[in-house]
């Protein structure tokens, strides 16, 4: 049984006076057991900041020898005020204090197994009063639980170490008694050592009704799969197999919609996929109806893996048609579909993409939710943490959270620099994303750390590639991108630091890519009023890159594009509005095209060196990479 802890500031501190040089180790071993995990909120950052572990050689930093121990989670304001308004301001704890009960309370909703770790005796009484649903224990119990799950030798590490902050807490009590009534403080911390809060649910049995229904469920998802089950549980199975078997099809399908490396219908293959995902459910439905609700049950958690991948295709697909409410509907309906059958990576993945979405419409403050979420849970399956980091600390600072996006970059920082090869790809890859997502300047300035980390880790082809999103990152900005992200730049320079030599190397790729730039903002020397071939413009025929689409007042839709060499271009289409989202690639085909200077507004709106006409929009090529589609990676 896992369990979790939200532990205050005054723990911090007993373990920064007494704490042994061992306990990091055995701290990190619990924390690696995957049974254990532990929240604070920022404010206790602020409070333990300069707390140090005095018994340790050079006496460290306790947050720092912690980073990536704890998970830090942020709390509204409103809450707190919410949770001070209820059981009173006069009696309320500090701020601090009250996060971390808002905290505790929040995860107990779906954690039945949270305890506030806290020699407050306030915050239990109160907890209490206002059936916030956390138990809680003092730092010495705390440390007392750690111990009954370590190992031997651990064991008698945290045993000692929980007699000593005992001795502290109790000195303390009774330096009180003139204050107040200590009898009940001292009754609770006595009881906390005899007893430990009682498990949420029994644990399952070998045998009976719930192993039978696991295994029953196992039995089900595997025979769905095509593999063999014992005899038994397919009898007990019955008609399950047969109702669930129609959302087989799904992950055919999707596999389908990726045996080409392009796609040229993002829309038909949306409706297509729409269509199976119905079919499919009907026919479970109908299947399920004259049955009882312990069947459906099984059923319905069965098939949940089928309908998240489908669900998180067509949110990505409607991403990539401009729908972004339906995209929204479609990664939230993946996201609870991953919930019931308890697929942590799964739920990372469609947090991340819903944050994202949150990230294209400016709501900093949801996204950065959500990619914390998917942060805790890329720490409980040991996955990557970076890119949820780094996005978690762009929303916050966005979100003027400057304190806690700080801490994500810090945490953000210790994974670049022990591998910057791996490091760069991860950065890309974000950045990508946010050039998707219609975000080029946040794009722009993850993309220049990206670029430090290639060409320190000597990646020369990465390096051509990065150039090519860099001089695409500038061609999308605009003036707003430029005022969005005042101080970005300063916060982002954290994630990596670059030697002296290297830093040099990288100034003068950098100026390369900033020349470009300037010859890309400066109209094309030659443009003509009559029909032209496209290859008069495109010589090498290469696709281009949309980074934006815009519908004028007319109905007419301007693609904005950009081609390596060429740089920006308008490319007006007089049909009306086109799906068609950044991060498509355009091909002119054979068409023939005309070529006009910029108006002045177009030139300081997009940063585009000409406008394009098409004779014939319909020998336009528009494909989406199908990996984009499907979430395939």
């Amino acid at each position: 049984m896992s369990q979790t802890w939200v532990i205050d500031s005054n723990c911090f501190i007993h373990l920064g006076s007494m704490a042994p040089d061992r306990f990091l180790n055995d701290f990190t071993a619990l924390k690696n057991s995957g049974h254990h995990k532990f929240y604070v909120t920022p404010g206790v950052h602020g409070e333990i900041r300069t707390v140090r572990f005095q018994r340790w050689k050079k006496k460290p930093e306790l947050l720092k020898a912690m980073d990536g121990l704890l998970t830090t989670v942020a709390v509204d304001d409103a809450q707190i005020r919410g949770l001070a308004n209820l059981i009173g301001e006069r009696a309320s704890p500090q701020d601090v204090d009250l996060s971390l009960m808002v905290l505790a309370s929040q995860m107990a909703r779906e954690d039945p197994n949270v305890v506030l770790v806290t020699d407050d005796f306030k915050m239990t009484t109160t907890g209490e009063k206002a059936n916030l649903g956390y138990t809680t224990c003092p730092p010495s119990t705390f440390m007392q639980r750690l111990g009954t799950h370590a190992s031997q030798k651990a064991a008698s590490s945290f045993n000692s170490l929980s007699r000593r902050i005992r001795a502290a807490e109790m000195r303390y009590a009774i330096s009180r008694v003139n204050e107040y009534d200590i009898q009940a403080k001292l009754t609770w911390m006595v009881d906390s050592l005899i007893t430990a809060p009682p498990p949420a649910t029994k644990p399952a049995q070998n045998t009976g009704s719930g192993a039978s229904e696991e295994a029953l469920s196992s039995s089900l998802k595997r025979a769905l799969r095509g593999e063999q089950i014992k005899a038994k549980y397919k009898k007990k199975i019955g008609p399950l197999l047969d109702i669930c078997a129609p959302m087989v099809s799904l992950d055919a399908h999707l596999s389908g919609l990726s045996t080409k490396a392009y796609s040229k219908d993002v829309e038909g293959a949306y409706r297509m996929t729409l269509l199976a995902l119905s079919e499919g459910l009907e026919a479970v439905g109908l299947g399920l109806a004259p049955l009882g609700g312990e069947a459906a049950e099984l059923a319905n958690t069965a098939i949940a893996g089928y309908i998240q991948r489908a669900e998180t295709a067509l949110g990505l697909m409607a991403k990539m048609s401009g729908e972004q409410a339906a995209a929204r509907l479609h990664l939230s309906r993946a996201l609870q579909a991953a919930t019931l059958i308890d697929d942590q990576h799964a739920e990372m993945h469609s947090m991340h993409q819903l944050g994202l979405l949150a990230t294209g419409s400016d709501d900093w403050e949801r996204a950065s939710r959500l990619f914390e979420t998917a942060d805790r849970q890329a720490q409980s399956i040991a996955s990557s943490r970076l890119p949820y980091l780094v996005l978690s600390g762009i929303t916050r600072h966005l979100n003027h959270d400057k304190e806690l996006a700080e801490q994500h970059i810090k945490t953000a920082q210790g994974i670049v620099m022990e591998q910057k090869a791996e490091a760069s790809r991860v950065l890309t890859k974000i950045g990508t994303s946010l050039l998707s997502i219609d975000q080029p300047g946040l794009a722009l300035e993850l993309l220049d750390e990206a670029m430090e980390c290639a060409l320190e880790s000597d990646q020369s082809d990465e390096m051509e590639r990065l150039a090519d999103l860099l001089l695409m990152a500038n061609a999308a900005m605009t003036k707003i991108d430029t005022l969005h992200h005042e101080g970005l730049r300063q916060l982002l320079d954290q994630l990596n630091t670059i030697d002296e030599g290297s830093q040099k190397a990288f100034e003068e790729r950098m100026g390369e890519i900033e020349d470009q730039v300037v010859q890309h903002m400066k109209p094309l020397a030659e443009t003509w009023n009559d029909w032209q071939p496209s290859q008069r413009l495109i010589g090498d025929g290469g696709p281009l890159t949309v980074v934006r689409s815009e519908v004028d007042e007319h109905g007419h839709t301007l693609i904005v594009v950009h081609h390596a060499t060429l740089g920006s271009l308008g490319v007006w289409l007089p049909e009306g509005r086109l799906p068609v989202s950044p991060g498509y690639l355009l091909s002119l085909g054979t068409t023939r095209v005309k070529v006009a200077p910029p108006t002045v507004d177009l030139q300081e709106q997009h940063s585009i060196r000409g406008i394009v006409a098409i004779e014939d929009s319909s020998a336009l090529d528009f494909v989406v990479p199908t990996e984009e589609m499907t979430g395939e990676d």
